[in-house]
């Protein structure tokens, strides 16, 4: 181990995968150098590694600003955790039971403040329009919250957000991704799932999946009109509860 973090040896792309699981490295620093190890190894193309629990996924996002230039992230059935209010995060907390709800909130807003503070970070999402009426473990009182800090960040400009009605969704996605775009090394997508998480990093799945999202975005709704629907929800919510 001491010959591998010296330099000495070399590591594989598993083994790699297991330090970065050990040391608790943040989501997209994990994607950013399991990304470049895969390429210096001759493996670009899919591999999936063992998401590693519950305490690895609460890791603080420290230098997110540093290393990714661009985040693009297509979401069908939750809030984005870089968007989401604390009340919310803490019943995401409390719902996948993570642990210290405290301690996930306190992460997650270390975050927020780290993409909200960067300098030349393009953050862009594209929302699918049933996201907004799901609260996790049905805790519904927290959504009017929810929706200001959504109508909040979109006023703010730091994150551009589509919301996709389910009316206009005529372009399909399996799943939700996140394609990270780092300031060195090659783009990574990201599959997150339950139990382990699936990168990309060859050209033609980077190329697709950026189609992909070009696609849903078009179809969603623009900036002031995604705005003023998540306004609408929100005194809709806010009345149904008064």
């Amino acid at each position: 181990m001491s010959r591998v973090e010296t330099g000495r040896f070399g590591a594989s792309l598993a083994e790699v995968a297991d330090l970065l699981n050990f040391y608790g490295v943040p989501e997209e620093i994990r994607a950013e150098l399991l990304g470049a190890v895969a390429r210096a190894e001759g493996l670009e193309g899919a591999w999936v590694v063992r998401a590693g629990g519950a305490p690895r996924r609460q890791s603080n996002v420290q230098v997110l600003e540093s290393r990714v230039r661009q985040i693009r992230q297509y979401q069908a059935l939750w809030i984005p955790g870089l968007l989401q209010s604390p009340a919310y995060a803490a019943a995401v907390a409390r719902a996948a039971k993570l642990g210290s709800v405290e301690s996930f909130v306190s992460r997650r807003l270390d975050r927020q403040r780290a993409v909200t503070q960067a300098r030349g970070v393009k953050y862009s999402v594209v929302l699918e329009e049933q996201a907004l009426h799901r609260a996790p473990g049905r805790e519904l009182d927290i959504m009017p919250a929810q929706m200001e800090q959504l109508a909040d960040a979109i006023d703010a400009g730091w994150v551009d957000v589509r919301i996709r009605r389910t009316s206009d969704a005529a372009t399909f996605s399996v799943s939700s991704f996140v394609l990270y775009d780092f300031r060195e090394g090659p783009p990574v997508v990201l599959y997150e799932a339950q139990a382990a998480d699936l990168y990309l990093s060859a050209p033609d799945d980077i190329a697709n999946h950026e189609k992909q999202f070009r696609a849903v975005q078009r179809e969603a709704l623009d900036r002031d009109a995604s705005r003023a629907l998540v306004e609408s929800m929100r005194r809709n919510r806010a009345s149904l509860q008064g």
